[in-house]
């Protein structure tokens, strides 16, 4: 967040670096982050834990 708003630039899990805007819907996850995240431990889902 803090980088939207002094435009400092920030690396993507993918390597790209680049300065994010203020309107996220403007960019879309690339599939290459997305993959990155998905197949990082503890991304968000309930995935090996009990309910």
């Amino acid at each position: 967040m803090a980088s939207a708003l002094d435009g400092t630039p920030v690396v993507a899990l993918c390597g790209k670096v680049w300065v994010p805007g203020r309107d996220p819907k403007k960019y879309p996850v690339c599939p290459m982050c997305k993959e990155i995240y998905e197949s990082m431990s503890g991304g968000g889902d309930n995935e090996g834990k009990d309910k």
